[in-house]
């Protein structure tokens, strides 16, 4: 595993430019614990915990297949985002480039179809990287 994330870190940092992050802890966490930390009800597969740096990929998760890998990849972007303090306008407008990272890193391992490797589309991409107005 820990190969695995040093290897995406490396891709992810050759192809943004940022500063290369210390590899983050990861844990596999329950359903109900993923969607706490998550604060939503929806499918989350992986998150990113800012506070303590931390990456969480739901029980079951493995890095056996490419779903796996661009999942841990997705949450690597996010380490090397607060890492390198990359401004943002809310954080979720980060998602933007970690599934355009995703996605990229899939076609790198020769994937027609990276939509559907990670069962989206570039309106839900769109939609998850809104930022809301609070209030």
């Amino acid at each position: 595993m820990a190969e695995l994330v040093l290897a995406l870190l490396l891709w992810i940092t050759i192809e943004t430019g940022l500063a290369m992050p210390p590899p983050p802890p990861v844990l596999t966490i329950s359903r109900e614990e993923m969607a706490e930390r998550s604060l939503r009800t929806t499918d989350v597969k992986g998150l990113y915990d800012r506070e303590t740096g931390t990456i969480y990929m739901l029980d079951g998760w493995s890095s056996a297949n490419l779903h796996g890998r661009a999942s841990l990849l997705h949450e690597l972007v996010h380490h090397t985002q607060a890492f390198n303090k990359v401004p943002s306008e809310c954080a979720a407008k980060q998602e933007l480039q970690a599934y355009n990272l995703s996605l990229q890193w899939l076609r790198h391992q020769g994937v027609a179809d990276p939509y559907a490797v990670l069962e989206v589309d570039d309106l839900t991409i769109a939609v998850i990287a809104m930022c809301h107005a609070e209030g």
